[in-house]
């Protein structure tokens, strides 16, 4: 599972600036400082176009988030940083001979997101493990604000579903993943470059034959997100090429996106670390076309 998407590759920041600033924060138990400062931190790393350096850096800010989290259970903000750093990680430099590192890493990020769901609405906290209908309208009690809790929250758990892909009990889950991206689509469809969008693509793809597999969705999701994003976000169509264009084994469709992707100059700013991460993903994507065609 080695897979980057574009709505949660958080800021990963380097070890010196985490522990002195992360123990300041902890100490003082200033939980009010730690949401405008991560705010800023990320402002900043997303220009970055050094992705060595994000990987980098990212041990030491998980532990940061983990003590933070563990020092402030009961703020919803500081459990979602935690849940966002784990699933990033977990996605985006954990390889396939760590699959277990993997697994416990998405279900630390599930579990801190659902647990700030449910600090955020105490319906949803008593449905969390309850039936489907008592899960689904409880959602409907979560409101615009909420929209991006939600989907970092979804998009840890149907990822702590594909890497347990062999287990029962966690496939059963993925009505309640799909009422929460649902809930997501209602609030703010546009919501993260398109994000909701990249959601179903991907899963209207990866659905096994004559079991949900729809092509043409996907692609009319996928095309929608990268129209959403504009032509200055690159992520989203090497997604569209790892999946869509694989999946329907479609090469010209493949490598013509991605040599687009190549050759694209965006200029924003904010842009600088997605775009870089795009551009990585994508030569590497082009290194394997013969084998995955």
């Amino acid at each position: 599972m080695k897979l980057l998407h574009p709505w949660i590759l958080p800021v990963l920041l380097t070890a010196g600036l985490l522990l002195n600033s992360g123990c300041v924060l902890i100490r003082k138990g200033a939980a009010r400082m730690i949401s405008p400062v991560a705010t800023q931190l990320s402002d900043g790393f997303m220009r970055e176009n050094d992705v060595d350096l994000v990987r980098d850096g990212a041990p030491a800010f998980l532990l940061m988030l983990d003590a933070l989290a563990e020092a402030h259970p009961d703020n919803p903000a500081v459990l979602l940083a935690a849940a966002e750093a784990q699933l990033a990680y977990a996605v985006g430099f954990v390889g396939q001979e760590q699959k277990e590192r993997a697994k416990t890493m998405l279900l630390k990020s599930k579990t801190f997101g659902l647990r700030a769901l449910s600090k955020k609405n105490k319906h949803f906290a008593a449905a969390v493990d309850g039936s489907y209908d008592d899960f689904r309208h409880a959602l409907t009690r979560f409101k615009q604000p909420d929209a991006e809790a939600l989907l970092s929250t979804a998009t840890a758990w149907v990822m702590w579903i594909i890497a347990n892909s062999d287990s029962p009990a966690a496939l059963g889950d993925m009505p309640k993943v799909m009422e929460l991206m649902q809930r997501v689509h209602v609030l703010d469809p546009d919501i993260r470059q398109g994000g909701v969008d990249q959601f179903y693509g991907i899963y209207y793809t990866v659905l096994p034959l004559g079991a949900g597999r729809d092509l043409d969705k996907a692609r009319e999701h996928f095309e929608h997100s990268i129209q959403v994003a504009g032509p200055d976000y690159l992520l989203n169509q090497v997604t569209f090429a790892e999946f869509y264009a694989r999946y329907a084994l479609d090469q010209e469709l493949f490598e013509r996106t991605l040599r687009n992707v190549l050759a694209a100059e965006p200029g924003v700013p904010e842009f600088t670390l997605m775009n870089a991460v795009a551009k990585m993903r994508a030569q590497t994507l082009l290194s394997q076309m013969d084998d995955l065609f």
